[in-house]
């Protein structure tokens, strides 16, 4: 690879946000930056593009700063559609909402929150998905609740209206309360322990006409979102491309040293910038396994042995042990 995720630049946005919070709170905002490279003056140039890893540390403190706190909700919500420079432009000038979630599908490495996102449409509901994860492991559930939130806010402004949710999916364990929160929040119901994260609506949305429309613009904008995104692309799929190469090879998982020579690294570089992430070979291949599991179980209806054998496990017992340590659950619960 020519270049590696954990030296991507991202915008002082999040983190800038972040460190407000704290201080709103009352506390010393210097605590939100501990063992980053970031300051408070650099985080108060509106120019500065951070470390992706500095914003994850930044996340990290806040979270711990701030207990009992929905901070990614909080944060999405408040992100109008202007935060996401050249690219709000292109989703304000779209004909529709349709067009608009194709532009944000066309270029997940300038939407910059870790995800891919795909729009399905069934019986009159759209729903909008947020999946195949590139960030840190340990705070996919806060990037997972920052993309809804922050996608709900930019929908509702792209509209010209407010934009009514029936629900919201998250692929994580929820406590009650966090979960009640994010209800109230969001102004729906939220579902946890989901195939995918996503958030649901009236498909009536999608075909309305857009009130800053503009063919000429749109058409202008979208050639200079093309390049950016090639630019950032490289750097954003590092780690997803050693999710793919896992996801290829699940039914006979290869060793640390064959990935790593896939990647064309040495097995201690592909360790180390793992690390970077929080995040092991072993953490990885669980995830992978965990995302088709619930996948298998919700949408193919298989049985316990053949996803066992699809997986990789020896067998069927190995499987549900796994289950139950990934999800707190038996996989016959989770498909009931």
């Amino acid at each position: 690879m020519s270049s590696w995720r954990s030296c991507s630049l991202t915008s002082v946005h999040h983190s800038s946000r972040l460190v407000a919070k704290v201080e709103q709170a009352g506390l010393d905002p210097r605590l939100a930056l501990q063992r980053s490279s970031l300051t408070l003056e650099t985080i108060s140039e509106l120019s500065t593009k951070v470390k992706i890893t500095d914003e994850y540390l930044v996340y990290r403190n806040v979270i711990a700063l701030l207990p009992g706190r929905n901070i990614s909700i909080e944060i999405g919500l408040a992100a109008r559609v202007s935060v996401y420079g050249l690219l709000g432009y292109a989703f304000l000038t779209a004909p529709t909402l349709r067009a608009a979630l194709a532009v944000a599908a066309e270029f997940p490495a300038l939407i910059a929150n870790g995800f891919n996102i795909s729009l399905e449409e069934s019986d009159g509901i759209a729903k909008l998905n947020f999946s195949d994860y590139t960030g840190a492991v340990d705070l996919k559930s806060e990037y997972a609740e920052l993309a809804i939130a922050s996608f709900k806010r930019t929908c509702s402004d792209i509209l010209g209206e407010e934009l009514q949710l029936l629900s919201v999916g998250f692929e994580g364990k929820r406590s009650d309360e966090h979960g009640e929160r994010c209800a109230q929040q969001l102004t729906c119901t939220v579902l946890n322990e989901q195939a995918k994260n996503y958030l649901r609506f009236s498909a009536q949305y999608l075909d309305k006409a857009l009130p800053l429309a503009d063919p000429v613009s749109h058409l202008e904008i979208l050639e200079i979102c093309r390049r950016q995104n090639r630019e950032f692309a490289a750097e954003r799929e590092w780690l997803f491309q050693v999710k793919a190469i896992i996801a290829e090879t699940l039914h006979a998982p290869l060793p640390l040293e064959e990935i790593a020579s896939r990647m064309h690294c040495s097995s201690r570089t592909l360790r180390r910038q793992l690390g970077v992430f929080k995040t092991s070979y072993r953490q990885l291949l669980d995830d992978v396994r965990f995302e088709r599991a619930k996948i298998m179980l919700k949408e193919e209806k298989l049985q316990t042995d053949q996803i066992a054998e699809k997986l990789g496990f020896c067998d069927g017992a190995g499987f549900r042990r796994a289950f139950q340590r990934w999800s707190g659950q038996a996989p016959g619960a989770y498909k009931a």
